[in-house]
């Protein structure tokens, strides 16, 4: 039900951002992905292209507004509508209020939330011209209310609250063009590699979160007909600070 849409996921270069790239092109997605360096971008195109699926890259820093508009422009230069929007990259901070300088709280606020609002506004024109549009924003748990479960900064609870706020207000909004907007809270989550399937066999509680289970949520998610429209996805599960404390 994917195959021949086109997507664009912020963060492709690594991590979360880059499976979900690979496994967006499993299905026939036809990928477009930024990343702030060009040796990532190389190694999420190179694995895609060698399973012989279509993927384009470009360098992106979504903390400066210049680098959002070069990125927006390239992918609006295509015919093609964008399918599929994934709000994948987030700046990681961690720590008290003043355990960190200014410079990294602003870059925390500006690529978790403000880069994602300005990228957004941008490809709309390229959204409206898919039938079937999804924008995926990835917000984390520390953006539901009354969390505190975590070593994360109050400058990336902040990030996260409000990627939460315009998410839910956006889906409001866009739900008249037939635009789906979906917000997913997921706790910490590890990567266990791209051909990984869940290990079932865990009690709850006992394991983090795997990322394959997250992009299965998506999955289903993007091929749900449009007469189902999902606004939130909450997870359940252990930090990283819990699991180490029971060693």
């Amino acid at each position: 039900m994917l195959r021949g849409k086109r997507a664009v996921i912020t963060g492709g270069g690594g991590g979360f951002g880059q499976a979900l790239c690979v496994w967006l092109a499993r299905e026939g997605v036809e990928v477009h992905f930024c990343a702030r360096r060009a040796d990532d971008i190389q190694k999420t195109c190179r694995i895609i292209a060698a399973e012989g699926g279509m993927a384009k890259g470009d360098i992106c820093d979504l903390t400066r507004p210049e680098s959002l508009s070069q990125f927006s422009a390239q992918v609006l230069t295509s015919d093609k509508p964008i399918d599929i929007l994934i709000l994948n990259a987030a700046q990681w901070l961690s720590g008290t209020l003043d355990a960190q300088p200014d410079t990294e709280i602003i870059s925390t606020i500006s690529s978790g939330l403000t880069g994602s609002i300005l990228l957004t506004q941008a490809l709309l024109p390229g959204l409206r011209r898919s039938d079937s549009a999804d924008i995926v924003a990835i917000i984390s748990s520390c953006g539901i209310p009354n969390f505190t479960d975590s070593i994360a900064h109050p400058a990336f609870f902040a990030s996260k609250h409000g990627l939460s706020g315009f998410t839910t207000k956006l889906s409001q909004q866009l739900s008249e063009e037939n635009i789906r907007v979906t917000g997913l809270y997921p706790p910490d989550f590890e990567l266990t590699g791209l051909d990984t399937f869940v290990d079932s066999s865990s009690r709850m509680g006992e394991s983090l979160l795997n990322g394959r289970s997250i992009w299965e949520t998506i999955r289903f998610v993007l091929t749900q007909p449009r007469s189902c429209h999902i606004g939130s996805i909450y997870f359940q599960g252990p930090t990283r600070e819990d699991l180490n404390g029971r060693g």
